[in-house]
C-alpha cells in the first residue's frame, strides 16, 4: 500500500465531516482510518496507535482489523477462527468486554496490574506505550456477546507519560461516531459483495451488483462449458456418516472447481455432486477458452492424483470424470420474478453434461467435443461417433490423455 500522505486529507475544517467526506467518496476504510488518525494528531491528541476490528462474512476469515500507528500508518490484518480457544480474539481485552456487556474499558498500561493478564497489552507496555482506551461501537443497539456480528470493535494507545486528557478522550469518541457509520455501510457492502461472490461467482455477483437482476437481463455468447461429477456419489452418501461425506464431498470439489478458477474459469453451479464451469470466448474463436478448459482438466486431475498420493483415506473413494464442449449459450435471469437464477442456457449446455456423460460410459478421465478438437491445440485420441442422450445428431469425441 502507498504511504498516506497528510497533505492529501480533505480541506474540511473538522474532524467528522472529513471523515463523512472521505466516506461519501468511497474511499478505503484505510484512508478513512488515516484521516482520522492525523486529524486527532494534528489537533493535539497524543494518539499513537489504534485498531479498529470487525467480523466480516468471508469463506476464509472470520474477521479483519485495521492498525494504525504512526511509524507505518494503516495496516489491514484478517483473522481466521477467532472462537477458537486461545486465538487472539479470546486472550484480548475484547473478548472480557463483549463477555461482561461493557463498552469501555480504560487501563493505564504502565502501572495497571490488569496488563499482564493480556498478551496484547504486555505487547504494548513493553513498546512504551502508557495508556489505553478500548470502545466498542454497536451497530442498531445489537445486543453485546462475543459472537457479535454488528459493531466495531476499537483501541486507542499513546505513548505519551501523562496519557490521555478527558479531552483527548472526548475527541477520540467524537471521530469514533462517524467512523462507525462509515464502517457499518463499508461492513453491509462488503457482506453484500462476499455472500454474492462466494454463492454465485464474481462473475454473476458482479453483474448482479451492477443491476442486471431484472428477469429476462442476458445476453448471447461464446463459451467453452466444463461439467464434471462425482462417480457413485449416492452410494457414498448413505454409506458414510455425514460429517465424513461432505469432507469427501469438498475435496473432490477444492479438485475439480479450484482447477477452474485457477484456470480462470467461473464455477456457475454446484448441482449436487455437479460442477458447471464456463471459459468465455475472446476474440480468437475460441480457442484460449478451450486450451483454458482443458488445462483446468489436467489440473483437476493432476490435483486428484496428488490427492491420492498423499494417501488421505477421502481420496481412495474419489473418481470424477470431465465434459469439455464449446457452443452458443444464453447467459441470463430465468425464473419467477421474486425467484431468479442467473446462469448459463441452452443447446450446449445440455451438450456438455452429456459428454461428461460418456466419461463413465467409455471409461475415460475427459471427453471432449469436436466443437473443442477442433480448436484444441493438444494432442487428442479420437473416440469416434457416440448417440448423445437428448442430442438429435450423433456426434464424434475425444478423449484426453491426463492422469
Amino acid at each position: 500500500m502507498d504511504k498516506f500522505d497528510p497533505n492529501s486529507l480533505p480541506d474540511v475544517p473538522d474532524i467528522p465531516a472529513s471523515i463523512v467526506a472521505s466516506g461519501l467518496s468511497d474511499a478505503p476504510l484505510t484512508t478513512l482510518v488515516e484521516i482520522a488518525m492525523q486529524r486527532l494528531v494534528q489537533s493535539g491528541v497524543p494518539i499513537d496507535r489504534m485498531n479498529v476490528g470487525f467480523r466480516i462474512l468471508h469463506p476464509l476469515f472470520d474477521g479483519m482489523s485495521i492498525t494504525w500507528t504512526r511509524e507505518k500508518g494503516a495496516e489491514v490484518f484478517y483473522a481466521s477462527l477467532v472462537d477458537k480457544e486461545g486465538s487472539e480474539f479470546r486472550v484480548s481485552p475484547f473478548f472480557v468486554m463483549l463477555s461482561q456487556g461493557m463498552r469501555e474499558w480504560r487501563l493505564r498500561l504502565d502501572r495497571d496490574p490488569a496488563v499482564s493478564n493480556f498478551p496484547i497489552l504486555a505487547d504494548l507496555r513493553a513498546k512504551g506505550y502508557t495508556d489505553y482506551l478500548a470502545l466498542i461501537v454497536a451497530f442498531g443497539g445489537a445486543e453485546l456477546h462475543p459472537q457479535s456480528l454488528d459493531g466495531l470493535a476499537t483501541s486507542w494507545s499513546t505513548r505519551s507519560p501523562q496519557g490521555f486528557s478527558d479531552a483527548d478522550v472526548a475527541a477520540m469518541c467524537g471521530v469514533l461516531t462517524p467512523l462507525a457509520l462509515v464502517f457499518r455501510l463499508a461492513i453491509k457492502d462488503q457482506i453484500t459483495k462476499a455472500a454474492l461472490n462466494t454463492f454465485h461467482g464474481p462473475l454473476v455477483g458482479g453483474r448482479s451488483l451492477a443491476g442486471s437482476i431484472k428477469r429476462g437481463d442476458g445476453e448471447r455468447l461464446s463459451a467453452a462449458l466444463w461439467y464434471s461429477d462425482l462417480r457413485n456419489s449416492t452410494g457414498l452418501a448413505d454409506q458414510l456418516p455425514v460429517d465424513a461425506f461432505l469432507d469427501l464431498l469438498n475435496a473432490y470439489f477444492d479438485c475439480a472447481a479450484g482447477a477452474v478458477m485457477e484456470q480462470g474459469g467461473q464455477v456457475l453451479d454446484i448441482i449436487g455432486d455437479a460442477i458447471l464451469a464456463f471459459f468465455p470466448a475472446g476474440d480468437n474463436g475460441g480457442a484460449e477458452a478451450c486450451a483454458l478448459a482443458l488445462e483446468a482438466a489436467a489440473s483437476a486431475r493432476d490435483r486428484l492424483a496428488t490427492l491420492k498420493r498423499e494417501g488421505s483415506g477421502k481420496s481412495r473413494a474419489i473418481e470424477f470424470g470431465i465434459g469439455v464442449h464449446y457452443g452458443d449459450v444464453v447467459f441470463g435471469n430465468a425464473g419467477t420474478p421474486e425467484r431468479l437464477k442467473f446462469g448459463v442456457l441452452g443447446r450446449a449446455v445440455n451438450e456438455v453434461a452429456r459428454t461428461a456423460d460418456m466419461a463413465k460410459s467409455l471409461k475415460r478421465p475427459v471427453v471432449v467435443s469436436d466443437e473443442v478438437a477442433r480448436r484444441a491445440s493438444v494432442t487428442l485420441a479420437d473416440l469416434g461417433l457416440h448417440e448423445l442422450r437428448g442430442i438429435p445428431v450423433a456426434r464424434r469425441l475425444w478423449a484426453m490423455e491426463v492422469g
